[in-house]
């Protein structure tokens, strides 16, 4: 496979690429690793340009080989490094760069030693799958505060796993080894963290479709009301937003949502004065 050295591959959305240096097959074995994987890896370079970017990986100076398991990364550079390996073959070697947003441009160079496991997605029991969902949904939660944009990026991984499983009370729960309702409650979670994020980027009308399922649950969650309360509230929605936060056992006693029914209270006043003057200009 001569023709493979020198090839590249770019992902230039996310600023990465990678070079091939070198190739010695393994068992003239080719192979990827997969989305659910667990491979080792060495870093035959230090990384240029790293400064105080954290990495499991690329933090020391040395020669260094590691065990990566797909879908653990928790920071954007070990993230990038995840799909980097992806497009590894083992044995392969390669020099690899991350252009980062400040216009630093990580460089290292990485060989695929082994890949120790490598399973389909499809191969998956109920059960397996509540798991890997899980373990997403919890890297979404630990990246949030810092990097919101990658938290998302796990939710929905979270959520297209789970909704393959839909309608969750016609899972066989002998054969898949989980009860349907499981998988239905790890769904509303990963739907009201998207709604989250959606938030942030003010994208309003996806934060009522992302918890939706508020409407037909008998005690839906607090936070999940909330979110759907305050995207009501941006959409002006008032009389929805409102009603929405009523459901809520107790409001009244719940700092944030007495605070969220006098900002409703104030726009709603606001807006029905600005309309009857629009009204009045029409007709004067």
């Amino acid at each position: 496979m001569d023709w493979y050295i020198g090839n590249e591959w770019t992902d230039a959305t996310r600023g990465l690429h990678k070079k091939v240096l070198n190739l010695n097959l393994q068992l003239h074995c080719v192979e990827k690793p997969l989305a659910i994987s667990t491979l080792i890896f060495t870093v035959n370079k230090s990384c240029a340009n790293l400064g105080d970017r954290p990495s499991k990986y690329l933090a020391n100076n040395d020669e260094s080989q590691h065990e990566m398991e797909m879908g653990t990364a928790v920071t954007p550079i070990d993230c990038y490094l995840e799909l980097l390996m992806q497009q590894f073959i083992a044995g392969e070697t390669s020099a690899c760069s991350i252009k980062t947003k400040s216009g630093d441009t990580l460089q290292f160079e990485l060989k695929l030693e082994l890949i120790v496991i490598n399973t389909q997605i499809e191969t998956l029991k109920g059960a397996e799958l509540h798991k890997l969902a899980l373990q997403y949904k919890e890297n979404g939660v630990a990246m949030y505060k810092t990097y919101p944009k990658f938290a998302f990026d796990y939710f929905v991984r979270a959520a297209k796993l789970l909704i393959t499983y839909k309608p969750f009370d016609k899972l066989d729960s002998k054969i898949e080894g989980i009860e349907g309702s499981e998988l239905e409650t790890l769904f509303v979670q990963v739907q009201t963290n998207i709604a989250a994020c959606m938030l942030q980027e003010k994208r309003y009308e996806h934060v009522i479709y992302h918890t939706d399922f508020v409407e037909t649950q008998e005690d839906p969650s607090e936070k999940s009301l909330y979110r759907r309360a305050l995207a009501y509230y941006h959409m002006q929605e008032f009389e929805k937003a409102q009603l929405t936060i009523e459901r809520v056992p107790n409001y009244e006693k719940k700092r944030e949502f007495t605070k969220l029914l006098e900002n409703i209270a104030t726009s709603w006043k606001s807006s029905k004065a600005n309309y009857k003057q629009v009204v009045q200009r029409m007709f004067s």
